[in-house]
């Protein structure tokens, strides 16, 4: 095998049009990089809502809680049956809840991008949704029109922190706390009492949607009574798999940013490529006195592909330390950022990272196949004739 020093020799020799090769890659892996940091931050955002035994029942077929429809009948049966918990008390965990878009500027201009959730839910749904922590103020009293916040909705809006007054419906509505909920989507809402939102939207009739907490391993079966029972015409999922599919936007945008990335790397390919033709047609008698030395052809191809290699692992750990760099010297990292009604930050994986190097190595060694191939194949007598 030909030795590793040759190939970052050579490298080095060609400071110039090396240098340019791995910038080209850098600025692809940097680009991608960054998406995935967006893509994580969302997907983090959406999947931590999900809590161990807990479930989400809507309306049967259907996937988004704004959409859904569960009378009170249903709502009194679901809570009745006996793979429900209970709390100290004996009260069933199960969190009637009612879900409409809410505008966070309502003096302001309609902003399609910034609307939310207005969730309505009784006292119940503090102790299913235990992730739930007051970070400022208050919880709102029952009957009383007063609202509290997510804390990342409450960071991007100032004016629905405490002690605002904002107008909805039919009346004015007094601000009385923050929430927090370990970085999920429920950060970008606001919750009220349940009745008097439905009195100012008229869905006093029934709920969007039950949250439940279940006994220990009860799930198959709370599912089988769903699906048995003729009157409850709804739909069970754990939480934790329905926040995930909820992420499939995050993978939709992932993939937009793949194909993007794509496209440019393959820019990035052939400028390798030509770079690596450039040093295979310089260093023709370098490679028959390889092969005069004994090197097969095997060799002469692997040396090349892997000093295409090392090129593109440089540029991949250029583009990412540049990503960094942009990450935090634009404050990407601390600034909050919503898509559809998700509000999230910016967020490096280790998997960003490996991803990043991953795809400069293939670009690397996609650029010097051809090249590789080209040197391997030349023989020895006219490799050393070479001026």
């Amino acid at each position: 095998m030909v030795p590793i020093r040759y190939n970052l020799r050579s490298i080095m020799v060609r400071r110039t049009t090396s240098a340019m090769t791995a910038l080209g890659i850098a600025l692809v892996v940097m680009i991608l990089f960054l998406l995935l940091g967006f893509v994580a931050g969302l997907r983090a955002t959406m999947t931590r809502g999900g809590e161990a035994d807990d479930w989400i029942v809507l309306s049967r077929a259907v996937t988004a809680e704004a959409s859904s429809t569960v009378t009170r009948e249903q709502y009194e049966i679901i809570r009745s049956r006996p793979e429900m918990a209970s709390d100290p008390a004996g009260q069933p965990l199960v969190s009637p809840e009612t879900v409409t878009a809410f505008n966070p500027t309502p003096d302001g201009p309609i902003d399609a991008s910034a609307f939310t959730y207005l969730r309505g839910v009784y006292p119940i749904a503090f102790k299913v949704h235990r992730g739930i922590r007051i970070e400022t103020g208050r919880m709102p009293s029952p009957g009383k029109a007063e609202m509290i916040v997510g804390a990342r909705l409450a960071a991007r809006f100032p004016a629905l922190t405490p002690p605002h007054v904002i107008h909805f419906g039919r009346r004015d509505w007094t601000i009385v706390g923050t929430f927090s909920d370990h970085g999920s989507a429920r950060e970008s809402e606001v919750w009220t009492d349940l009745d008097l939102l439905a009195q100012d939207i008229h869905t006093g009739g029934f709920y969007s949607v039950l949250h439940v907490t279940l006994k220990p391993g009860m799930g198959a079966h709370f599912q089988d009574a769903l699906t048995r029972d003729a009157r409850l015409d709804l739909d069970a999922t754990p939480e934790s798999r329905f926040y995930a599919n909820q992420s499939n936007l995050a993978d939709q945008l992932r993939n937009i940013g793949v194909v993007v990335a794509i496209i440019l790397a393959i820019g990035a390919v052939f400028g390798g490529m030509n770079t690596m033709y450039a040093a295979v047609a310089r260093r023709s008698r370098e490679v028959g006195v390889l092969r005069a030395l004994g090197f097969s052809r095997g060799h002469i191809l692997a040396s090349f592909i892997i000093e295409s290699a090392v090129l593109g692992l440089a540029g991949g750990i250029a583009g990412e330390i540049l990503g960094v760099a942009v990450a935090y010297g634009s404050g990407l990292e601390s600034r909050l950022m919503s898509v559809a009604t998700f509000i999230f930050s910016f967020r490096l994986t280790p998997s960003a990272f490996a991803s990043g190097l991953i795809a400069a190595l293939i670009i690397g060694v996609l650029g010097g196949v051809l090249p590789a191939w080209r040197a391997a194949r030349m023989g020895v007598i006219e490799s050393l004739r070479e001026a």
